[in-house]
């Protein structure tokens, strides 16, 4: 069932548009997993640099063919931005796993880019509270001036921000999405949110996902396919045969690195 401000939003094709952005993101997420599995590395990194622009370029194909669509590309930015009927989707992942939740949403991992910045100035959603500084009181923050702020005066001034929430990692696959509106609260990447709701998954979306299995990396295959005879003396030393220590093949592997996975 939709909401009122989906359909005040989006208007009567708010659900066509959710279910393209559910399955915008799960081809993204795919295309992330099989990046990470043929790079055949523990460190997520071919992961995340994957997910981080896929989501962008299946947005903007899933709604390439819709009408009152816009793809706009600002200078210096890697990114393509759809506009659909005046929202400008954003989408960008929240956390890893679950133990975040998305009213506790920060976009980014450290400071949010001058597009970002410029992207809430402009198109973001009025602050409920003035911020107050040192020398008094100040509406929000200054927008950066940079060439990518620039070419998003091309925009109507009437553009809205619509922000895409996502939790994901690269083992468990797409865990949820949110969208809605959300003031940028600070130069960290808090949020306030002024609406929010989930995103159904259900369908197509998990469809596309891939079962973690998939992410395990295959043995490539040694120059005989024979059995391997087994040595008549025992190659362990003896202490290592008195305190019981396991052979170095059987020690467990190192899990996967998630710290470089990025968003």
């Amino acid at each position: 069932m939709l909401s009122t401000w989906a359909l005040e939003t989006f208007g009567p094709r708010a659900g066509q548009i959710r279910r393209g952005v559910a399955e915008a993101l799960a081809i993204a997420l795919e295309n992330a997993r099989d990046a990470q599995q043929t790079a055949r590395t523990r460190h997520l990194h071919p992961f995340g640099f994957t997910m981080m622009s896929r989501k962008f370029e299946a947005l903007a194909r899933a709604f390439a063919d819709m009408a009152d669509v816009e793809i706009v590309k600002p200078p210096g930015s890697q990114h393509e931005l759809v506009v659909l009927g005046g929202n400008l989707l954003f989408p960008f992942r929240y956390a890893k796993d679950r133990s975040v939740g998305v009213v506790n949403a920060r976009i980014g991992d450290g400071r949010p880019s001058g597009l970002v910045q410029a992207l809430f100035t402009r198109f973001g959603p009025r602050p409920w509270t003035e911020q107050l500084t040192l020398g008094g009181v100040e509406d929000g923050m200054p927008e950066p001036v940079t060439p990518a702020a620039r070419a998003l005066t091309q925009l109507p001034e009437g553009t809205r921000l619509v922000l895409i929430a996502y939790a994901c990692n690269a083992g468990a696959g797409l865990l949820d999405a949110w969208w809605g509106e959300a003031e940028l609260l600070d130069r960290t990447g808090n949020l306030r949110w002024h609406h929010y709701e989930e995103i159904p998954l259900a369908g197509a979306a998990l469809a596309a996902t891939l079962p973690a299995g998939t992410l395990s990396i295959e043995t490539p295959p040694v120059f005989s396919g024979g059995a391997m005879p087994a040595p008549e003396m025992n190659a362990r030393s003896p202490y290592e045969r008195a305190a019981a220590l396991p052979r170095e093949s059987e020690a467990p592997a190192e899990a996967p690195d998630v710290a470089d996975e990025g968003r």
